[in-house]
C-alpha cells in the first residue's frame, strides 16, 4: 500500500512543484503590474467564491472518494446512476447560483464589503469560479478514488498551467486590469475540467448519456455520510477560512493582499502533505475497513516522516531567504517589514506537517463526528476572536490566531485518533528529525545575511544534502520495505 501511495504521490508532488514554480513567477509578475490593492480585491472575491463552492458542493467529493471505488468494482450500473444524479445536480445548482449572483453581487458590494471601488464587477465574475469548482471537485475525486493522480497531473497541470502563464504574460503586457486575469483563470480551469471528463469517460467509465433507472435509489448510508461530510465541510471552511472572510470585510484591500502573500509563501511548504492526503484518503478507508490497524499505523508513521524529511529543508531555505522572497513581490521593500509575520505563520505550517494527515485520517476512519465537533469549536472561537482582535491589532492578530488555532486543532485530532484507534504519526525517526531541525531553524531566523546569486544556488543543495546524508540509512530501510511491498 505504501508503494502505491508514494508512486501516486510522486506524480502529485511533481505536478505541484511544476505548477508552483510557474505560478510563483506569474504571481510575482502579476502583482507587480496590478498592485497590492487590486490583488487584495481579487483575494477577497475568491474567499466568497470558495465559501459558495463549499455551500453548493454538499460534500459530494468526499462521498465519491469513499463509495465510488466500491461502486466501480462491484456494480458499474450503480456507479453510472450515482454519477448521473451528481452531474445533474451540479449543472442545476450552477445555473441557479449564477442567476442569483446577478442580483446579489451589488447588495454584497454595498452592504458587506463597504462599497469598495470596482469590487462589484470583480465579485460577479469571480463567482463563476464556484460552479466550475464544483465540477473540478467531482472529476478530481473520481480520479483520486481509483488512484489515478498521474492522470490529473498529465491532463490538467501540464496543459493548463503553462497556458495560463503564457496568456497572463502576453495579456498583461498591454493592461493592468485584474479582471483579465480572472477571465484567464476561468478559461483554463474550465479547459482542465473538460479534458479530465473527456479522458475519464473514454478510458475509465462513461457517464455521458446514461438513462435514468427508476428502480435506482441512493443508499441511506451514502446519504447519511454525505450529510455528515457536508456539515463537516461547512464547519471546516469556516474554521479554516473565517479569518479570510472577516479580514476581507474589516481590512483594506492592501492588507488583504499582504496577508495573502504571506500565506502563499509559507503555503508552498504544504504541497507534499496535500498530495499525500489525496492518495492517503482512500487508503485509510480501505485499511481501516479491513481492520489492518498495524499496517495503517506503519503507513501513518512512515508517510509522516518522509513528508517532513523532504519538507523541513525546504522550510529552512524559505526562512533563510524570506526577506528576498518578499522583495520579489514588492521591490519597494515594504513587504520585508512583515518578515517576522512570515516566521510566525511558518510555525503553524510546521505543526501541520508534524501531525501528518491527521485531518484526513479523522474523516476517512470513522471519526468524522469528532472532527465535526472540533471544527465547530475552532470555527466559533476563531470567528469571535477575529472579530474582537483584528479590528484593533490588524495583521499581527490574524497571524497569531492562525497559529494558535492550528495548534489547537491538530493536537485535538491526535488525541482523538490515539484514543479511538491507538496510533500516532510519531516515530523515532521523526523525533530525531525534529531535534536536528529546531536549532537550524532558530539559527536561520536569528541571523541575517547578505546573499549573492551563488548562495541561492548552493545553499539549498547543501541543506538538502546534509539532511539526506544524515538519514541515508533510514531512507534505505524504507526503500527496502517498498521493494518488498506487493
Amino acid at each position: 500500500m505504501l508503494k502505491l501511495i508514494i508512486n501516486q504521490a510522486n506524480w502529485g508532488i511533481f505536478g505541484s512543484v511544476f505548477g508552483f514554480l510557474i505560478g510563483f513567477l506569474i504571481k510575482i509578475y502579476l502583482i507587480d503590474i496590478v498592485g497590492l490593492d487590486a490583488w487584495g480585491k481579487y483575494v477577497a472575491a475568491h474567499s466568497f467564491a470558495s465559501f459558495s463552492n463549499t455551500i453548493l458542493s454538499l460534500g459530494i467529493p468526499w462521498i465519491i472518494l469513499k463509495y465510488m471505488p466500491n461502486y466501480i468494482e462491484k456494480n458499474i450500473s450503480d456507479a453510472k446512476q450515482f454519477m448521473r444524479i451528481i452531474l445533474h445536480y451540479a449543472i442545476l445548482v450552477s445555473c441557479v447560483f449564477l442567476f442569483f449572483m446577478w442580483f446579489l453581487a451589488p447588495w454584497l458590494d454595498n452592504y458587506i464589503y463597504k462599497d469598495i471601488e470596482g469590487f462589484y464587477l470583480i465579485l460577479l465574475i469571480v463567482s463563476i469560479h464556484a460552479p466550475i469548482s464544483i465540477l473540478t471537485g467531482i472529476i478530481t475525486s473520481l480520479y483520486r478514488s481509483i488512484f489515478k493522480v498521474k492522470e490529473i497531473i498529465i491532463y490538467g497541470t501540464f496543459v493548463t498551467v503553462p497556458l495560463r502563464a503564457i496568456l497572463t504574460y502576453f495579456i498583461f503586457t498591454y493592461t493592468n486590469n485584474i479582471i483579465y486575469f480572472i477571465f484567464i483563470e476561468l478559461f483554463t480551469t474550465f479547459l482542465t475540467v473538460a479534458i479530465l471528463f473527456y479522458f475519464f469517460n473514454k478510458n475509465e467509465v462513461s457517464f455521458i448519456g446514461v438513462k435514468k433507472e427508476k428502480s435506482y435509489k441512493i443508499d441511506k448510508d451514502v446519504i447519511d455520510y454525505g450529510k455528515r461530510m457536508y456539515a463537516n465541510s461547512l464547519v471546516s471552511f469556516f474554521a479554516a477560512q473565517s479569518l479570510s472572510l472577516i479580514i476581507s470585510i474589516k481590512l483594506s484591500p492592501e492588507q488583504i493582499g499582504i496577508y495573502s502573500i504571506l500565506l502563499t509563501v509559507t503555503g508552498v511548504t504544504m504541497f507534499i502533505i496535500r498530495n499525500l492526503n489525496n492518495i492517503f484518503a482512500p487508503a485509510i478507508t480501505k485499511l481501516y475497513k479491513e481492520n489492518k490497524i498495524s499496517e495503517l499505523s506503519s503507513l501513518y508513521k512512515q508517510t509522516t516522516f518522509m513528508v517532513n524529511l523532504f519538507t523541513m529543508p525546504f522550510i529552512i531555505i524559505i526562512i533563510l531567504f524570506a526577506s528576498d522572497i518578499l522583495y520579489l513581490y514588492d521591490d519597494s521593500g515594504m513587504l520585508s517589514r512583515y518578515t517576522i509575520y512570515l516566521y510566525i505563520i511558518m510555525c503553524a505550517r510546521i505543526i501541520l506537517l508534524l501531525t501528518g494527515s491527521s485531518g484526513t485520517f479523522m474523516l476517512m476512519a470513522g471519526l468524522e463526528k469528532q472532527e465535526l465537533i472540533l471544527q465547530v469549536i475552532k470555527a466559533i472561537l476563531m470567528s469571535f476572536s477575529a472579530i474582537i482582535f483584528i479590528g484593533h491589532y490588524g495583521l499581527i492578530a490574524m497571524v497569531i490566531l492562525f497559529v494558535f488555532f492550528t495548534l489547537f486543532l491538530n493536537i485535538a485530532q491526535l488525541i482523538f485518533i490515539y484514543r479511538n484507534i491507538g496510533i500516532t504519526p510519531f516515530s523515532n525517526n521523526l523525533y530525531l528529525l525534529i531535534i536536528i531541525s529546531l536549532p537550524v531553524i532558530y539559527f536561520s531566523i536569528s541571523y541575517t545575511f547578505d546573499f549573492t546569486l551563488l548562495h541561492y544556488i548552493l545553499l539549498p543543495f547543501f541543506i538538502y544534502c546534509l539532511y539526506f546524508i544524515f538519514f541515508i540509512k533510514r531512507l534505505k530501510s524504507i526503500y527496502l520495505n517498498l521493494s518488498q511491498d506487493v
